[in-house]
């Protein structure tokens, strides 16, 4: 199941919640939030996600609550989640709900990459060299021009033209087209 949280409310997609979402293992649910963030495992502790949210520049409200995905790659997302739309998962399914974040996704090679998808508003990007995490961001991104300008600044810090662009998501074909010739080469997923 998939839940788009916006910074202005939240958002189910338009069919109610499955019946049966899960295996036996538990309830996978993939937040997607531009306020999404990644701890390095050993300087997470539940305990603090409020404060790293805030620290992080996108504190939670005081009606939100704190969830957080399972260690991924020495790595955990921290999320915000409007308290009324936690409770309805919870009741719909009451055992084992896990978090994740298409910002724990590794892409397929990540040798000298930049791994760029988008869902919605939210454009993620996670940027590799020689297989090290250098960068991991969510961020609104509702427009080309948004789009646009975050790559114009990202080129301004990695000089994009030397890193394969690894596109994914809902407009995988689309961000290839409008911004992979700033990469040496540019691929779907």
């Amino acid at each position: 199941m998939s839940i788009q949280l916006s910074l202005d409310g939240h958002s189910f997609s338009p069919s109610p919640l499955p019946e049966r979402a899960g295996g036996e293992d538990g309830v996978w649910v993939e937040l997607i939030s531009p306020r999404t963030m990644l701890v390095p495992e050993s300087l997470f502790d539940p305990q603090t996600g409020r404060e790293l949210l805030a620290a992080n520049g996108t504190p939670a409200t005081a009606d939100e609550r704190i969830v957080c995905s399972e260690v991924r790659e020495g790595a955990v997302a921290v999320m915000p989640v409007a308290g009324e739309v936690l409770q309805q998962i919870e009741a719909k399914y009451p055992a084992n709900i896990r978090f994740t974040s298409p910002l724990l996704h590794r892409p397929a090679e990540s040798g000298k990459c930049v791994w760029m998808a988008r869902w919605g508003k939210v454009l993620y990007i996670k940027i590799y060299r020689e297989g090290v995490l250098l960068l991991a961001e969510a961020i609104e991104a509702e427009t080309d021009d948004d789009l646009r300008y975050f790559v114009e600044r990202l080129n301004g810090t990695f000089p994009l033209a030397e890193f394969e662009l690894r596109a994914a998501g809902e407009e995988a074909g689309k961000l290839r087209k409008r911004i992979g010739k700033i990469f040496a080469r540019a691929i779907c997923e």
